[in-house]
């Protein structure tokens, strides 16, 4: 059971986080396009991570705050949220 409920709770967690790319970068006016671009990754590729389908590393997080202006903190949703 327990098991079960930290599962959940990262799983919130991610999705949390590819809400908060989405959200920041549609507020900066970029496209998947762009991003995927600065990221020098494909659009393909970049679309499977924003749908979840690819797991997020921490370094290519850093990258993605930086290109979206915001500290890493942004993207992490409080654990009393």
């Amino acid at each position: 059971m327990r098991e079960s409920i930290n599962d959940q709770k990262v799983e919130n967690q991610i999705n949390h986080v590819l809400e908060q790319v989405v959200c920041r970068r549609r507020q900066l006016g970029f496209s998947q396009t762009d991003l995927a671009e600065k990221l020098g990754i494909t659009l393909n590729g970049y679309y499977k991570f924003e749908k979840g389908k690819i797991k997020l590393d921490f370094r290519r997080m850093l990258e993605i705050s930086e290109i979206l202006n915001v500290e890493i903190h942004y993207f992490i949703k409080p654990s009393n949220a």
